[in-house]
């Protein structure tokens, strides 16, 4: 399959611009990089629609200078994603990288090889969330991480000492994605379910990973309340700073607690307790 490149020329990177990435993955672009001020965004040449992305640019013509397209044959589409994924270093004990990149001496060594879908680790919102894993107790705990992407928390999960983890995802492209790394992580404990909220198993966890944005949270919420128990901890992520307090307005009237927050570039973390 030929994939198209249309890398957008910024005029800076400004927290909108996650929103216009949202609103194209929509219309079927399914990788994103960032170089300076390029954004490169990549789609299956069969699923381009140039009337529908135009239209969506035109809302963001204060922030996009130009954009160009280029078309990569599917036997160089790997060696392309390969060429600027670099490994995540989450903490002293913790890097994401890929197959192709050197072996790390860290105690945690998680591989998740660049494909056609969202979730390599570079994001600031699944950055904030695994290093917080690391301050959470998560030995033979139960786990949804909802909105799991390509199961990079979901394995890292596992990896802290869960003793179950339900990811529930409902990219499809992430989800076979998903499968790959955790064969490739030797994972035993991780059930991939394709799927929104109605789609969360009829339990209640310890923990609850949910890493979506501001609007799937409100709409989603009642799902999420359901699969807590009292003493549950849930870490959201997925959206702004300035969306901190709405989400803190509904979760503290549904009985949450807020323990802490915190933040990278604008996007935030929030924790909260049953």
């Amino acid at each position: 399959m030929d994939y198209l490149e249309i890398q957008f020329v910024l005029k800076e990177r400004v927290p909108i611009i996650d929103l216009f990435i949202q609103e194209i993955a929509d219309l079927g672009f399914d990788a994103f990089q960032e170089k300076h001020n390029i954004l490169s965004s990549y789609i299956a040449l069969i699923n381009y629609n140039e009337k529908k992305l135009q239209g969506i640019v035109d809302n963001y013509s204060n922030y996009i200078i130009s954009f160009k397209s280029l078309i990569h044959p599917h036997k160089n589409w790997n060696k392309k994603w390969e060429s600027n994924f670099e490994p995540i270093i989450i903490n002293q004990d913790c890097q994401i990288r890929a197959s192709f990149h050197q072996p790390s001496i860290k105690k945690y060594d998680i591989i998740i090889n660049p494909e056609m879908s969202f979730g390599t680790g570079h994001h600031e919102t699944t950055r904030l969330i695994a290093k917080d894993l690391f301050k959470q107790d998560l030995k033979n705990k139960t786990i949804l991480d909802f909105g799991s992407g390509t199961a990079i928390l979901s394995i890292l999960a596992e990896k802290l000492g869960a003793k179950e983890v339900d990811s529930v995802e409902i990219d499809e492209n992430a989800n076979k994605n998903a499968y790959k790394n955790l064969a490739t992580n030797n994972c035993k404990v991780i059930k991939i379910i394709s799927g929104e909220g109605k789609n969360i198993p009829s339990k209640k966890y310890d923990f609850l990973f949910v890493n979506i944005n501001r609007n799937i949270i409100f709409k989603e919420f009642t799902n999420i309340l359901n699969a807590m128990k009292k003493n549950s901890i849930v870490l959201f992520s997925g959206f702004f700073e300035s969306d901190v307090d709405y989400i803190k307005s509904f979760s503290i009237k549904s009985g949450l607690k807020i323990l802490y927050s915190d933040l990278e570039n604008e996007w935030a973390l929030l924790v909260m307790k049953k």
